[in-house]
Parts: C-alpha cells; structure tokens; sequence
C-alpha cells in the first residue's frame, strides 16, 4: 500500500471539496476541471465496495417495445402502431416479446434477479383507446392492475411511467399530438385516472420519458414516431407543451394524491456526455461549448424542473424568439415540479439520437460518472434515480451478451464512485431492459434485453442471459465487496530474489571517443586568451593503445543509469544481424563482439549481473542476417544450424562474464506459422544442448528461452464450458512452445485436435509439424527455468459480436473489460492479478518449475516524467508477482520491469530521453523503493535478516571507485619514489 496511500491525502480533500463546491445554474461547468485534477490512473482504477443499505435496484421496459397484443382486448392504435406501418419501415413492434400474454414469465424473470423495483410504462391507448376517458377501456386497466399484483406478491415495487413514446394516434391526427397545447389537459385527465387507479400501490411515478426524444426525434429530425420533420422550431414547441403537461400531471399528484399515497413524482430526463475535444490548451475555451451541448439537450428540460424555471441561457441566445418563452405564472407552474431527478443514459440517445451540431463541435464520450457529478452541481444536489442505462448486442446474439455485462459493470461502477467519491446522492439504479423487444427506429437489429426473448417461440419463451446473471449477483453483494484477493498484499521475497530491468537492446558505440584534431594551436597567455591555430604545424600522432571498457562513454552512461536504479541483474539482447553479418560465426564482428564483452564486464564491476537473449523477435521486422534472411530466414534448415553455431560463438566469447543466457525472446508471436515456430523450437534446443554439453562445467551458468504470456480470461465463467476459449487460447499462444520444451516434448494435445478438426471443417491446411522421435529428445527438457514476458490481459469468448476482432481460425472474440485502466499510447489494458493468474497457470502445468519475469512494464506518454501509471503498474504487479510466491507457493526467482530507458524503448522507460539528456521518472524511484525493501514488508515488521550476497566479480567494486584508485596510484608512486631514492643513496654511500 506504499505507492497508493501516498495519493489518498489528495482523493480524500478532492472529495471533501465536493461539499464546499458551489451549486446552481452554470455550476456544471467546472465538472471538466475538477476531474481533471483527480490521481491519474488511481481515480480510474476499480472501486471493490458496496452501495448504500436501501439502496433501489431496478430494472426496465417500455410498453410498446414488449407487451405486443397492439389490437387486442380494445386497445387502440398509437403513433408508433402506425409510423411502423409507413415509409420503408421494415419491422413492426405488433408483438414485441408479448408481454402482455406473457405476465409470469416476466415475473419470473424478475425473480431471478432478485430487484427491488420494476419501471414500466403504461400504454395510454391501451386504457384510453382514443386518448380520453370516453375511450375507457376495461380489460387494458386489468392487465395494469394484475402485473402491479403479481409483482406486490414476489415484492418488488412497480416504477410506473405514464407515457414512454406511445401516444393515441387519434391525438395525433385530430390535433397533430405533442405539438397542440390541447394535449397538456388531455394528459393531465390521464395522468390523475392513472393515479387514482393504481397510486395505491405505486410509490415512483415517471411522467413522460425522455422528452428530448419526443421532441427533437419525433417532431423535428423525423427519426421517431410520429415521424415528423421540416419544421424547425417545431422541437422546441413540442417541448414546451411537454414541459407543461409534465407540469400539469405533478401538481395533480401533488394536491390529490400524495397525501394519501406518499409517492414521488418526476420527469426522465435523457442526457448524453461529452468533452473537450481540443489540445489540453484551449480546453478551458472548449468548456463553454461542452456546458452548452449538455444545456441543449438535458438542461433544456432540467433547467426549468430544477433550476429557475426558464430554459438555459445559451438556447436563448443562439435560438432567440424560436424558444418559446415562459409566462411568469407558466414559470411558477412549471418549476420545482419534480421531486427526484430521473436520470437516463445509455443508447436510446448517447451515440444513437444525437446530431452533431448538438454536440457544438465537441467529442461525445460515455461516462456516466462526470454527468451525474454535472447534474449535482448543476441543479443544486437533487436526489438522482438512474432510471435507465445499459447497452445492446446484435440482433443475431443469443445469451452470451458479454458486450452489454460488461457496460452494465462500467455504468455501475460508475455510479458507485459517484456516490463514494463524488458526494452524488444516486438513490437507485435501472438496467435495460428486463427482456428483448423491439429496439423503436432499429427495430430487431439489436437486443438491450438481461433475458433472450426467442421471438420465433409461440410463447417467446426467455432465457436468461451473461448479463442477466451478472446483475443478480451483483444485486446479491449490494455492490463488488472487497474480497481478500482483491487487497494488496504484505511480505518480502525471498533474500536471494533476482530485481532487474530490461531493455530490447542497448546502445552500442563502435570505438571510443577521442581527441582527433592534429593540428597545433598557440595559446595568448598576455592578450585576450584565445587560442590560434598554428598554420601548416602537425601534432605526431599519439601512440595507439587497446580501448579499455572503462573508455566508452555509452558504457559508463548506460552502467550508471543501472547503479542508480540498484537491480541485481540488467536483461538486454544481442543483435545477431550486426554481430554475425554474414551469418557465418567464424566472420563475426570483433569490434562488436569486444563492446558486447566490455559491456559484460563492467556490468559485474558494478555488481550488476547482465541476462543476455541471443535473438529477439521483433514483429514485423527481420533480425537475422541478410544471407539467411534471402535464404528462407526461420523457413529453412540452415538458419537453425547458424544459430547453433551463432549461440557457440557468444558462449565462448561472453560466458566468463555471462551466467544468466536466453537462447530466444518471445518467439511464440501470433503472425509465425506453425513450421517457422516447429524450427525455433529445434534452434533453442541446439544451442541449449550446446551450452550443457560444452560450456556449463567451465561457466557455471543457466539458459533457457523467454515466452510471451499475457493472460487470457474467459469474458464469463457461469460454466464449465465457458472457459474453454480461454484455455484453447492459451495453449496455442504459450503452450506452442512451453509444451515440447517444459512438458512432454510435443504440441499441446487440444492444439493438435483443433487444427486436425478445423482442417476437416474449412478444407484449409492448418498442419502442425510432427516432432520426430530424435527432435522430441532433443527438444524436451531443454530449459534452467521458466522465463516469461507479461504485459496485459485480454478477454475471450466464442461469440461473435465485432468481426473485426473475431479470429476465425481459433473461433474466439476479444473483448475487454471496460471498466479496466487503459494505457494512453497503445490502449493495453493494465490488469495486474492477469499476472498473478498467469503464474500459477504455469506452476500448474510445470509444477515447481523455477520461473522469471523477464518484461513487465506499460507504455506511457514519454513526455510525463511524473509517470504516475507507471508507477501505478509496477506497483500492483509486482504485489501481485508476491501473492503469487508467498499466498499460491509459485517458485518466483526474479522480476525484471520493462524498461530502462525511453531512447531504446519508446513510452516504457524510467529514463526520460530528451534531445541528449536522460531524465529520471518518478517510477524509477519507486521501483528503487521496492527493490530496497524487497517487496513490500508490513509496517510493523521487523527487517529483514540477508546474509551478504557474494559479487560477480571479487574486488571489480573497489577497483571501480575511481577516488580509491587514485589514492592508491598516488601511494604508489610515492613508495617507488622512496624505494629509488633510498637505493640510490646507499649504492653512493657504499662507493
């Protein structure tokens, strides 16, 4: 907790000043700023605690989109019945998920969820057929009153909307709808039947649903029902009829009912977010516009319910006399008329319904936790009931939803943060919807539903979907409960634990640096000091003697830079391309080979040990010599013989000063075929049978390869079977090459059946070498320890929902997890217990094996020297490398971070490379703060007890202190002094 507790200080008075921060109209626009200033990535890192005791967990559905029945037992036609009808509609709502014959097995939907509350609309032409109370229509009524009933009985509470789009069409062709002031009485007349009818038993009431829609969509971009368009200040007319009715019906509610019923009122309000889409310069000019955007859209209903009654006041100034105005009585009328703030987001408007200019040229983002922060400001604190929010999946999904369980989990943890950290009082929260129905202007083209509606069933018969049981053990814990595995862990490793750092490569500098100019100058000492070159006078050129290690300046940089981050051991690799151009090991590059050596040494003179790859993948780019390269590169036999003899070469000319060898780094990349990997497998196990053979005795040291092992996580595990994507994954992604060599010396069992299968099927090759008896004895067993490279972890399941990231071959779909921290440069996720989970994955399969962490690091941006996600990185995955050895019992030798500096690996480094300089990060020093500590101990514990390691090299450390050194020169040089003097004064006294 050392690196976390140093930023709770900052997050605790960020959320302390959320009480002090002034609220009211216009308040919003410091959201932007505030959560600017939050911990980078802390504030973004997942939050395990629970909701409030009491707190509303609901779930939802419109009546058009589910109940179905749309001519039966007297109901009458609404706009939506016959705007589905015209035009080049080609679906219709006529029995959505037939709800309305369907009562019990929504029940028992309800039931497995285990919710608190229900919210449904009322269908107005359903219990007035042509809009008003002549229309009356019985059987409609018993519908309402029998779900009300079954849901008293299993109690959850009904949340009852009054109008969710689905106005009697007569209304519209009599008096043109929404848009005639006729509709705000006929509504009010509707509203108080409703609440007389079932307000007994109805403690929420929703007037009208998302008038921004109604308006904008229905009347003005003609997207919606009713479909109307070409008028543009019709929208804002509409939504001021809308707003009165709303107004109309609450203060009904308000002088009949709530005496006596004691329920709360209110209008759903939906809203999208949106930021800055500027450099972070002119941020401060673009909020302004972000303010407005949400002003255009939720303010333009909120403002006058929450605010001072009339709308806000850049929609007065860019529309003029288009808005409508209110009358000082209309304003009394209309504001203070909602008793809770009812809050929607998700869909059915953010990156659905909502037109560019709307967004005043800004960028819309979906973040349920700053626009609940806005609304707190904003409108003066207001209790906020979230009464709808989730996401969808393509109409051809079944009830693998893993898209929408995942987004429920993000808007969730959004609102959880919002009331813990941002003071927001959210009193209740609605996913949706409950089941599958028909999605208004996209029809069956997606699915929003927790329960998969099998539409071409005569009873639609549901089935509850990932998402579904999510939500209920979700709605279980109250929240995500820290668990024991969730906490950080205290301990030390291991006195004898391997820290370092690695590095893809290093600089490399073919010759020392040296004064090469020849010429004679003249110096004037009496005039103006300058130096003047002398014309035509040569100095004789200086004696040439043998380059010491200590004279190239990359060497001493780059051995410095490691002395202050104080690791044991420094990973880095050769390049086999320059050392052995020709890619013959009898022509190699001696002046290379002598740096590499130079390198090596003074290394162990500052007591760090170097870890060397002999060859390292880097996609996309060739590493190996040209002639094998034009020969066939990893294709062909010779390269694998080369290599052999390449690794020969670097064993005896390195290995007096390198014990820590990797024959390959991370060979097991995706885009390899099956033959050029079969072949890598061959070259590692050549050069590591070469080293036991011929150079272990005399160097003592260790050798094995590095693999590429990213976790992969089933996106769910309801079942046994749903891990089964992730492990085929893992097999051919790790197991590739883990299995000959630490295993059984072939490929992974389940790899081989899949590509033999997958052949069959697609009538595509997809051959597997054969290891032969000979290349099986060969390969197997080839290996010191297990050395791993980890950065991420991904998600996977066999559903396809975005082809784009569906492999075929595999038949698998990446996802993620959004509520995971994102790097900013190449968008990896950063979840640490991935590592934890890959450790004993393979202390499973290779029981006991000793295993290094060769890589581990993010990507950050270079120029953030405070590197704060870094820092965030190292620390809870190295504490998760801890529960692995200390709580699982893996046999963790060694953690190298990735990477030394920015220079050689851009965006990972803990020096910050400018122009010629190297900054020092601030996650160099924290890594350095780990490494001292060994891990990270208890507060209370007592330190711990190392016996001194023996040094690489006796004697290097004292002989490397260059004060030592000279001191020593200087006593030197006075005793032969004195010994000469004494000599030669007894030799004369003798004559």
């Amino acid at each position: 907790m050392m690196q976390v507790a140093s930023f709770l200080p900052l997050f605790l008075t960020l959320s302390a000043e959320v009480k002090r921060a002034a609220a009211g109209p216009g308040a919003g626009q410091n959201t932007w700023e505030r959560f600017n200033k939050l911990p980078y990535p802390y504030d973004q890192a997942f939050l395990y605690d629970t909701f409030p005791d009491g707190f509303m967990w609901s779930v939802g559905t419109a009546s058009y989109s589910v109940e179905g029945a749309f001519e039966k037992d007297g109901k009458g036609l609404s706009v939506w019945d016959t705007f589905t009808r015209g035009g080049n509609r080609k679906a219709m709502g006529d029995v959505g998920s037939d709800s309305y014959h369907n009562i019990q097995g929504d029940i028992r939907a309800l039931q497995q969820l285990g919710v608190s509350h229900y919210r449904f609309s009322l269908s107005w032409p359903r219990i007035f057929s042509n809009g008003t109370r002549s229309s009356y229509n019985e059987r409609g009524v018993a519908y309402y009153k029998t779900l009300i009933q079954k849901l008293k009985e299993i109690g959850v509470q009904p949340v009852v909307t009054l109008y969710h789009w689905d106005l009697p069409d007569v209304l519209q062709r009599l008096y043109g709808g929404w848009s005639n002031p006729i509709l705000v009485d006929l509504f009010k007349d509707y509203a108080d039947f409703c609440f007389e009818t079932f307000g007994d038993d109805v403690k929420f009431w929703i007037t009208i649903d998302n008038p921004f829609v109604v308006a904008w969509h229905g009347y003005g971009t003609g997207i919606m029902a009713p479909g109307i368009k070409n008028d543009p200040d019709l929208p804002f007319k509409v939504g001021h009829i809308l707003l009165k009715a709303h107004a109309a019906a609450w203060h009904v509610y308000d002088e009949r009912y709530r005496p006596l019923q004691g329920g709360r009122v209110s209008m759903a309000l939906g809203s999208h977010w949106i930021g800055p889409s500027r450099s972070r310069r002119e941020n401060r000019a673009a909020l302004p516009a972000c303010q407005c955007s949400l002003n255009s859209v939720l303010g333009w209903f909120a403002r006058p319910l929450f605010g001072d009654g009339d709308y806000p006041q850049c929609m007065r100034a860019r529309l003029g006399p288009r808005l409508p105005s209110f009358s000082r009585a209309e304003r009394a009328l209309v504001n203070g008329t909602a008793d809770f703030f009812a809050l929607s987001f998700g869909p059915s408007l953010s990156f659905q319904l909502n037109d560019d200019g709307l967004k005043q040229g800004q960028r819309e983002e979906l973040d349920l936790r700053m626009l609940l922060y806005w609304v707190r400001a904003e409108y003066d604190d207001p209790d906020v009931f979230v009464v709808e929010n989730g996401w969808y999946v393509n109409g051809n999904s079944r009830t693998e939803d893993p898209k929408h369980m995942y987004y429920l989990k993000r808007f969730i943890m959004e609102t959880l943060k919002s009331i813990r950290y941002d003071k927001v009082r959210v009193i209740g929260y609605t996913a949706w919807s409950l089941v599958d129905g028909f999605e208004w202007y996209r029809e069956y083209t997606v699915r929003r539903g927790l329960f998969y509606v099998d539409f071409h069933t005569p009873d639609m018969r549901r089935e509850p979907k990932t998402s579904a049981k999510f939500y209920r053990k979700l709605i279980e814990s109250n929240g995500f409960p820290p668990l024991p595995e969730n906490m950080a862990a205290s301990g030390v490793f291991p006195c004898n634990f391997t820290w370092g750092v690695a590095a893809n490569s290093i600089q490399v500098e073919t010759a020392p640096s040296r004064f090469a100019d020849p010429s004679v100058y003249i110096w004037n000492m009496t005039g103006n000091g300058e130096l003047r070159r002398l014309e035509g006078a040569r100095a004789p050129p200086a004696p040439r003697r043998t380059p010491r290690c200590a004279d190239y300046a990359t060497v001493r940089r780059q051995v410095s830079q490691l002395q202050r981050l104080r690791v044991s051991h420094f990973h880095f690799s050769l390049n086999w391309s320059t050392l052995v151009p020709t890619g013959n090991a009898s022509h190699a590059n001696a002046s290379l080979l002598g740096y590499y050596r130079c390198f090596a040494r003074e290394l162990l003179r500052a007591n760090v040990t170097p870890a060397v790859s002999l060859w390292h993948y880097i996609r996309d780019k060739s590493s190996l010599p040209a002639p094998l390269e034009a020969r066939g590169g990893w294709r062909g036999p010779d390269t694998v013989a080369a290599f052999a003899e390449y690794a020969r070469l670097c064993f005896r000319q390195l290995g007096a000063y390198v014990k820590f060898w990797i024959t390959l780094n991370e060979p097991n990349a995706k885009k390899l075929s099956y033959e050029v990997g079969h072949n890598l497998l061959r070259a590692h196990a050549l050069a590591w049978r070469a080293y036991d053979r011929e150079f272990r005795r005399s160097q003592g040291g260790k050798i094995s390869l590095t693999l590429h092992a990213d976790w992969v996580e089933p996106a769910y595990s309801f079942n046994r079977h749903d891990v089964d994507p992730a492990n085929r994954i893992l097999d051919f992604c790790v197991g590739w090459f883990a299995q000959p060599v630490f295993g059984d010396g072939d490929y992974p069992a389940g790899m081989r059946s899949w590509l033999q299968q997958r052949t069959t099927l697609d009538l595509f090759s997809h051959h597997l070498p054969v290891f032969s008896p000979a290349d099986r004895q060969l390969v197997r067993g080839t290996f010191d320890f297990f050395a791993l490279s980890h950065f991420s972890t991904t998600m996977v399941s066999d559903v396809m929902e975005n082809p784009y990231s569906f492999e075929a071959l595999l038949e698998v779909h990446y996802i993620y997890d959004t509520t995971w921290i994102m790097s900013p440069r190449r968008g990896s996720p950063v979840v640490p217990w991935g590592l934890r989970k890959v450790l004993g994955w393979i202390d499973s399969k290779y029981k006991g094996v000793p295993i290094y962490i060769m890589s581990n690091g993010v990507d950050e941006d270079p120029a953030r020297f405070k590197d704060s996600l870094r820092v965030y990185y190292l620390y809870n995955y190295i504490n998760e490398a801890l529960k692995a050895y200390k709580l699982d019992g893996v046999n963790l030798q060694g953690y190298f971070a990735y990477a030394l500096t920015d220079e050689r690996d851009p965006g990972f480094g803990m020096y910050g490379h400018v122009n010629d300089d190297y900054i020092v990060k601030s996650s160099l020093h924290h890594y350095r703060n780990i490494i001292d500590h060994n891990g990270f101990p208890a507060p209370s514990a007592s330190p711990q007890q190392c016996p001194p390691l023996p040094q690489p090299c006796p004697g290097c450390h004292l002989f490397s202190k260059r004060p030592i050194m000279g001191f020593l020169s200087l006593v030197g040089s006075a005793l032969l002094v004195s010994v000469g003097m004494i000599i030669y004064y007894a030799t004369k006294r003798h004559k």
